[in-house]
């Protein structure tokens, strides 16, 4: 993961990684779980279906991986064919497999009515769900850091977007508008860190500045602008 490069970690290096809802995919979980990294990705709520009650939305149905069966909240036991059913994309390739899971308890179920208007009920489920579960246990079993995150990152984008009026780059291409918005976050550093230390105590960590200039070197032989910046920038805002 270009991550653990950034940050010079191995592979095998445990890294948690926070990150806001719509910008994932399960087979992107996947992936970080495997590389060691905790994921805490805000997970999208079930949205609200006419004709399904709170009780009986998919979230409800309790998934038991030893017998590969789903339980509904009326107690009936949905099963699989076993099948893969593919999942198409805009462009119209498959963008993930599912299998779906179905019971005949339906029929003379008293509650079928806040269930589903089909003549059975349906479940799909994705091959990455288990890693999509635990990425929504690890955000339901530690909430404080994943508003410990809203509280760093959403400051810096509401004022830069609100406040001083960013809301689109002026240059464009990969490299103008990296170079772009390295220069409005170190100004937005540069206010944040007078904001909280005052300036008097700013100016005086500025004149104590003892920077590593053999990391800001070792990056830039690399090649690598981003961490160099990075190491910049800690030198002088993390001391």
């Amino acid at each position: 993961m270009q991550a653990k490069q950034n940050l010079q970690l191995k592979k095998e290096d445990a890294l948690m990684v926070l990150a806001d809802k719509g910008y994932h995919t399960g087979a992107e979980l996947l992936g970080c779980q495997d590389d060691n990294m905790i994921t805490h990705v805000a997970y999208k709520e079930q949205p609200s279906v006419k004709h399904i009650a709170n009780g009986f939305l998919a979230e409800s149905f309790k998934y038991d991986k030893a017998t590969d069966t789903y339980t509904c909240p009326a107690g009936a036991v949905l099963t699989s064919l076993g099948t893969w059913h593919n999942k198409k994309g805009e462009a119209n390739e498959t963008s993930y497999r599912f299998k779906t899971y179905r019971t005949d308890g339906c029929k003379a179920c008293p509650l079928k009515d806040q269930c589903t208007k089909l003549p059975k009920r349906i479940i799909q489920r994705s091959e990455y769900q288990d890693a999509v579960d635990t990425n929504d246990n690890n955000i339901r079993n530690n909430p404080h850091y994943y508003k410990r995150r809203q509280a760093i990152c959403e400051h810096p984008f509401g004022s830069i977007k609100r406040h001083w009026g960013y809301t689109h780059t002026l240059l464009k291409g990969l490299q103008k508008v990296n170079g772009e918005m390295n220069l409005i976050m170190l100004c937005y550093n540069f206010m944040r860190t007078k904001n909280i230390l005052g300036y008097a105590k700013m100016l005086q960590a500025i004149t104590n500045w003892q920077p590593d200039y053999n990391s800001v070197v070792t990056a830039l032989k690399k090649g690598n602008i981003q961490l160099m910046l990075s190491h910049l920038q800690a030198a002088f805002f993390f001391q």
